[in-house]
């Protein structure tokens, strides 16, 4: 003979009636298949052409004629336009890949950021001291 134990203190809670109560939405109404918005996803894109259009176009932040550093602005850009695509399309975003595409991307921006101050600065100076 088997006694079942019969709880009275426990509710039983229908979760999508207590989102709907609380305005929760659910997260795939709002966002693409892969849990992030549309227009993340469109901005990533939109980043991406604007990355490879500095690529082709001649005008630079830092000058192509100058050795390394004028391809690194290039690359830093089409760099960091990547790792976005990456980390906006990723089926799984809390996956270790998309975690490292977020942080690479953000030290990506700050060398480029870096790096563009040095030049400017680099730049400032050299004409400071011909213009003396």
């Amino acid at each position: 003979m088997r006694k079942e134990k019969v709880y009275e203190d426990v509710e039983v809670h229908d979760m999508s009636e207590m989102d709907r109560r609380s305005g929760h939405r659910n997260k795939g109404s709002e966002s693409g298949q892969n849990g992030v918005s549309v227009v993340w996803k469109a901005l990533s894109v939109l980043i991406a052409m604007v990355a490879l259009a500095y690529d082709l176009s001649p005008i630079d932040a830092v000058p192509d004629a100058l050795p390394v550093f004028g391809w690194l602005d290039d690359f830093g850009f089409t760099a960091m336009a990547a790792l976005n695509l990456y980390q906006q399309f990723a089926k799984d975003q809390g996956a270790l890949t998309v975690r490292l595409a977020k942080y690479l991307k953000w030290m990506l921006i700050a060398l480029v950021v870096i790096a563009g101050i040095a030049v400017g600065g680099l730049i400032a100076a050299i004409v400071a001291l011909v213009t003396r």
